[in-house]
């Protein structure tokens, strides 16, 4: 590999990284460009498209946070059910 083609490769990197946040919620996945912004705009946002439950608890980098936490680049927010939950509140 050339020395240019691997400079253009970190460059790559980098530029992704700089305000993206891995976002998880059971088998769904997805890298968005949402560092600055609060769990509970990034949950209103991605709702639908991951269908987070309500009741999932917002957990970044493996601690429990609120839903004011503001995220940083390169961060990990996953969704997530408690064990023992069923589908239907009681």
């Amino acid at each position: 590999m050339s020395e240019e083609t691997r400079q253009a490769g970190t460059a790559r990197s980098v530029a992704r990284t700089e305000a993206t946040v891995r976002v998880l919620y059971g088998i769904h996945a997805l890298e968005v460009d949402v560092a600055g912004r609060t769990v509970a705009e990034i949950r209103h946002a991605l709702t639908q498209p991951l269908n987070i439950s309500p009741r999932a608890v917002p957990v970044v980098d493996g601690a429990v946070v609120a839903e004011g936490h503001l995220l940083q680049a390169g961060q990990q927010l996953e969704f997530v059910r408690l064990a023992g939950e069923k589908g239907r509140p009681q």
